[in-house]
């Protein structure tokens, strides 16, 4: 029979390796936080090599020439080792600091892409570290992983982390509370004042829906995701004082007026136009031009020959001249008598007589671009242009109501606003034209070599109108963020999203939605249709002026 020693030292040794048992299980199945360590296992990168067992750890392989180091702070969610086990071997490299203000929580997987390199400081949120084999290089996102063989040799003890005195770098690796918080303070402090840098470089490889990649900077800021402090800063120190490419530049004030000076007697004609025999006598300076509608008539009595032309042009002015010659002598202009009467563009109307035009013409127009809409089949040639022109001559079939000013080229009417970006759409320069307060159903809205972001669509896509010109019919009514006045400043994102109809060839006739705050490049215009004979003082264009109109000028 065993004596009470014998019992007594069995229960000694069952309870010991019961505890070894339990400690090596627990030692084998903890981990650590993947913020405590210097590999990201979503990066794609291989893992590092695993550090020696301890059990290879004794006096023989530990170095010599570095003194003993005291334990490191503690690691809360790291089993307790033993005491000989601490003491024989070498300390292990302090943690990264953490890739987010909270503790205990891993941090989002990164992103699949090639992300853009961070400025300095970096942002919380963003910085990323890889282990590399040897020393780091130095970097401006953070402080670069600590490898164990280049750190310093310091003595830290747990909650006290102190610097040494000789060096003046930070331990990103122990910073307390408070200095997180003042830290995070100076990153949003950073953020808040930052501007990003003019330069530009586009075309980058693997860019989304043709984004623009800013160069030494953060990922590209959408024109969606522009504040809008940013876009009233730009244009608030704008003048009104910018040009379009649409109505063409003009010599001396107006299409109609540059004709006039070509019938001056002082100008030679090259050629005896006016004694066409082929078609229309049309002058050599309008051959070719489609920026204009006009038309012509002629009277003979006897050998004295009277050619008449009447022109309205893009810009609203209009031409009218006359050219009587000998068809005895038709190439001699000694005997050729001219004539040139023109009325200027015409200005702006005021609120009421806009609202008159909108409530004539405007939902009549919205409603035959929305006629197309699921039908299946295009209007007229299935060219953008058609809705609008189609929808303006529409109204020949009812002779209660004054004809409307034609599409002539790209005006439709009575300009309402004008307006353009550049630069990515950080630059916006526009103008607010007539007394009424608001895009209205009805308008037509023109844009050339515009590339704008569509209201929902996904992250990077636009929209390209323009080759270089494009025609919509805008079908909802669009209030400006402020109340416009006649001639104002105005920036395009200011006018918010406008709803239109719009046909092209291979796209029939559909509703879009465009977001002008995402409006990064190209011109627009928006139009009025409105009566010809309340906004040009003539009901319709004629090779000779109306009888007792007023405002005609000449040279």
């Amino acid at each position: 029979m065993p004596s009470f020693a014998d019992l007594k030292a069995k229960a000694a040794g069952a309870a010991s390796s019961g505890k070894e048992k339990l400690t090596n299980m627990r030692d084998h199945h903890t981990s650590v936080p993947m913020k405590k360590t210097n590999w990201d296992p979503y990066s794609g990168a291989p893992a590092p090599p695993p550090p020696p067992p301890r059990s290879l750890v004794n006096r023989n392989t530990k170095p010599t020439a570095l003194p003993p180091l005291l334990p490191p702070p503690s690691r809360t969610s790291s089993s307790a080792l033993s005491s000989a086990s601490r003491n024989s071997s070498v300390s292990p490299a302090p943690p990264l600091p953490s890739r987010s203000s909270s503790a205990g929580t891993p941090p989002p997987p990164p992103p699949r892409g090639q992300p853009a390199a961070p400025p300095p400081p970096p942002p919380r949120s963003s910085s990323q570290h890889t282990p590399p084999p040897g020393p780091p290089p130095s970097a401006s996102g953070g402080p670069p992983p600590i490898v164990r063989s280049t750190r310093p040799n310091i003595r830290s003890h747990r909650g006290a982390p102190a610097a040494p005195p000789e060096s003046d770098k930070v331990d990103w690796a122990n910073l307390s509370p408070e200095d997180k918080q003042v830290f995070f303070s100076w990153l949003d402090e950073f953020f808040a004042n930052f501007t990003p840098p003019t330069s530009v470089k586009t075309g980058d490889p693997g860019t989304l829906g043709g984004s623009v990649q800013l160069s030494h900077a953060p990922s590209p800021l959408r024109a969606a995701s522009k504040p809008t402090a940013w876009i009233h800063s730009q244009v608030g120190n704008q003048s009104t004082a910018f040009t379009l490419s649409h109505p063409p530049a003009t010599k001396y004030g107006s299409a109609a007026l540059d004709l006039a000076h070509y019938f001056a007697p002082t100008t030679r004609w090259p050629t005896a136009w006016y004694n066409s025999t082929s078609g229309p006598s049309i002058p050599p300076p309008l051959v070719g031009n489609t920026k204009l509608t006009y038309t012509t008539s002629w009277r003979s009595v006897g050998s004295n020959k009277t050619v008449y032309i009447g022109i309205i042009f893009s810009d609203l002015s209009i031409f009218w001249g006359t050219a009587d010659f000998k068809t005895t002598n038709p190439e001699d202009q000694s005997t050729v008598k001219r004539s040139a009467v023109y009325l200027p563009p015409p200005g702006a109307l005021e609120r009421q007589e806009l609202v008159d035009a909108h409530e004539t013409y405007g939902e009549t127009i919205a409603l035959f671009a929305e006629s197309f809409l699921g039908s299946g089949q295009y209007c007229a040639r299935g060219e953008c242009w058609d809705l609008a022109n189609e929808g303006l001559k529409y109204f020949a079939h009812y002779d209660y109501i004054p004809k409307p000013v034609p599409s002539i080229s790209r005006t439709h009417g009575h300009l309402i606003y004008e307006g353009k970006a550049s630069n990515g759409g950080r630059e916006m320069v526009g103008r607010w034209r007539g007394g009424d307060d608001r895009i209205r159903r009805g308008d037509i809205a023109e844009w050339r070599k515009v590339r704008i972001g569509g209201r929902g669509a996904r992250a990077g896509g636009y929209s390209t109108l323009g080759d270089p010109d494009h025609t919509s019919i805008i079908v909802s009514d669009c209030v400006p963020s402020f109340t416009p006045k006649d001639g104002a400043s105005m920036s395009p994102a200011d006018l918010g999203v406008i709803v239109v109809v719009e046909q092209s060839v291979g796209q029939l006739p559909a509703r879009k939605e465009y977001d002008l705050s995402c409006f990064e490049e190209g011109e627009m215009w928006i139009y009025r249709p409105i009566s010809m004979d309340v906004y040009l003082g003539v009901p319709d264009i004629t090779a000779v002026p109306p009888e007792g109109l007023r405002g005609l000028q000449q040279l």
